[in-house]
């Protein structure tokens, strides 16, 4: 009897009949040379693949938005728009009662800051070396603070980092945050494609996954049972945010307040790009609707054009910090098509012979889902501008532009400005940190010091 017939008895005929048609015969192949644990292992993936998304997904392509279909979005909210109290009461009220969840998404690892372990663990507070899990969770605890309600907190780790985060919070007492207002959970994966579309594997009985994106959050939600926890406790609107962004203003009262009184289904902040190469998604309107283009989905030429003002025309950056309405979420998590995009990436595996292959240049492609492609299928949505200065600190490269360095300095200008409103010095050299715990704002820092006070030495002020 041949391999392929043997291995073809070994696996159920319709997975070793959808392998078929799907090209992926080399597995088959294969199958019939692991031992029976192994196999089963294999068998568990294999089972868990969709094979006709999965050939939908590699037959799609991401194509530059043509000029005729692309127009600049005009509509966004101004820092100086006068519904901004009504927004901000309504926003408050809303985390009185616990209308407001946070979800932070936290899947990545530290390795591109030269660090081991889940990115959430990496210290940048300046003088307490609080890590970026402890900046995001001490402002959710001082907002719970503030108006008697600790918000939900529901934390996406991904596969590679998800026992090592359950391990931290443990270790570490949940950093103080109150157990039942917490639940961490994993987004899915997805298979890693070569670039003729075969499947590859890490190891014999097992294939290369990874991270399906942050778009996995809506499905990851409904999979460990989120929506309806939410349901239960009320939430009408979940604040999202990513972990390394230092800055990240979670829960936002005045943006929340805004989402709530329109009525929208996805909420974005925007904030102002720093120039036509910034590598970074804009707001644009998209065959007539609100859309996200990523930098290299919009042609250079079109990204450069300026307004009769010198503004530039797609200006308008996304720096990930949404709130979702409920409803909506749940009917993302149960679509069949959700836009999928391939990542060309070096992808190490284990060749048809066995051998362990470290490409070093792209040889496949991560496939992941995006959160931000959903944004025109809501219906209302809305983006609030934002200060970049205030709410944007991203931790991504270890050393240059968006690395610890540059969110440390972003976060000590961010003190120094409130400090400077307050009427407080801080001697040259001396770094000032300040718990959200202590001030959550610059009003609620004026209100704790004295006018004239001086800081000579590195402080760290905490609740």
């Amino acid at each position: 009897m041949s391999d392929v017939s043997l291995s073809s008895t070994l696996l159920p005929q319709t997975l070793a009949e959808q392998l078929r048609r799907a090209g992926q015969t080399a597995l088959i192949d294969r199958f019939a040379q692991l031992t029976p644990q192994q196999r089963a292992k294999l068998l568990a993936q294999l089972q868990a693949i969709d094979f006709a998304w999965l050939a939908r997904v590699w037959r799609s392509t991401i194509a530059e938005v043509r000029p005729d279909e692309i127009a600049p979005y005009r509509q966004a909210i101004a820092i100086d728009d006068p519904r901004r109290d009504q927004a901000r009461a309504r926003g408050e009220q809303a985390l009185a009662k616990g209308e407001v969840a946070c979800l932070l998404v936290a899947g990545g690892s530290g390795s591109r800051l030269g660090f081991d372990g889940p990115k959430g663990a990496f210290p940048l507070g300046a003088v307490s070396k609080r890590t970026l899990f402890e900046l995001h969770l001490d402002r959710l605890l001082a907002l719970g603070k503030r108006y008697g309600t600790v918000p939900l907190l529901f934390l996406m780790t991904g596969p590679d980092n998800h026992q090592q985060t359950l391990k931290l919070f443990a270790d570490n007492q949940n950093y103080g945050y109150p157990s039942e207002r917490l639940q961490i959970f994993q987004q899915g994966v997805a298979p890693a494609l070569d670039e003729h579309g075969q499947l590859l594997l890490a190891e014999p009985d097992s294939l290369v996954l990874s991270p399906n994106g942050n778009g996995g959050l809506f499905a990851a939600l409904a999979a460990c049972g989120a929506y309806d926890r939410m349901e239960r406790a009320g939430v009408k609107a979940i604040s999202y945010i990513q972990v390394d962004n230092a800055l990240s203003q979670s829960c936002d009262p005045l943006f929340c307040g805004y989402h709530l009184l329109a009525g929208s289904q996805y909420s974005c902040k925007g904030l102002k790009k720093r120039s036509a190469s910034e590598k970074v998604g804009v707001f644009a309107k998209v065959n007539g609707r609100l859309t996200i283009v990523e930098y290299y989905e919009i042609p250079a030429a079109l990204s450069a054009q300026t307004a009769a003002d010198g503004e530039l025309l797609f200006g308008l950056a996304n720096p990930g910090l949404f709130v979702f309405d409920l409803d909506f979420m749940r009917a993302q998590a149960a679509r069949d098509d959700l836009p999928f995009h391939k990542a060309h990436k070096k992808i190490a595996h284990i060749s048809a012979e066995g051998e362990r292959i470290t490409p070093d240049r792209p040889n496949g492609y991560k496939l992941e889902a995006f959160a931000l492609d959903t944004l025109p299928e809501a219906s209302p949505a809305l983006v609030l501008i934002c200060e970049r200065e205030e709410e944007f600190a991203p931790v991504k490269n270890m050393h240059g532009e968006d690395s610890p360095e540059t969110a440390r300095q972003l976060m000590q200008q961010r003190f120094a400005r409130w400090l400077a409103q307050a009427g407080v010095e801080v001697a040259p050299g001396a770094n000032v940190e300040i718990a959200a715990r202590y001030a959550l704002d610059q009003a609620e820092l004026a209100a704790r010091l004295t006018a004239g006070q001086r800081f000579f030495v590195d402080t760290f002020l905490d609740g």
